[in-house]
């Protein structure tokens, strides 16, 4: 329950960041959590977004001939929500860009462009990270095997796991160190604890 709390949290202070890049300054987080220092967090976020507001400022790369808003949502909104959905379905196939933003209500031109806008890099290259980045902290916190976590984090086949890994992170899968199973020797004995 703490940590669904937290994660709220974490995802109302992105937005409210997403919001002021967005230029909508009208955003506010509510501060009346029983957590203090988020609640100090967004009583300075709010007060940044007060003083931007008093002073005229304006988002200065708007296009002027885009649509901020789509179907009553900002794009940071529909931005972050697929960013959510990539981190929720990492296991699976990514979509395609268009069935994407066909999810979203959006085109797909909007969508990759908001999305490159936003979080500085495409799609694919996010989805493809955050995968990269789930299979090694994978490998580091569990005795699955190397195929296993591959799988897991969505690749096909061990194989472009392998190279993805190693071009990303400049070594090999098989290179990290390993938990040890609990019932091993060495772990009784605190070795590699």
């Amino acid at each position: 329950m703490q940590n669904n709390e937290n994660q709220q949290r974490i995802k109302t202070i992105y937005r409210m960041l997403l919001e002021l890049a967005s230029g909508n300054l009208a955003f506010r987080i509510p501060t009346n959590s029983p957590d203090v220092p988020f609640n100090e967090l967004a009583s300075q976020l709010n007060d940044i977004a007060e003083k931007m507001e008093r002073l005229g400022y304006t988002y200065p790369y708007a296009n002027t001939k885009s649509n901020i808003e789509q179907t009553g949502e900002t794009a940071a909104i529909v931005v972050q929500k697929v960013q959510d959905y990539i981190l929720n379905h990492l296991e699976e196939p990514l979509p395609t860009t268009k069935e994407i933003a066909a999810m979203f209500g959006t085109n797909e031109f909007t969508l990759k462009e908001n999305f490159r806008r936003f979080l500085k890099t495409s799609i694919y290259q996010f989805y493809n990270e955050e995968r990269l980045k789930k299979a090694h902290q994978l490998i580091l916190q569990t005795n699955l095997t190397l195929k296993e976590i591959a799988f897991t984090s969505g690749f096909n086949d061990y194989i472009s796991f392998y190279k993805a890994f190693k071009k990303r992170f400049d070594y090999a899968p098989s290179a990290m160190p390993r938990k040890l199973p609990e019932d091993s020797p060495a772990s009784k004995n605190g070795e590699n604890s």
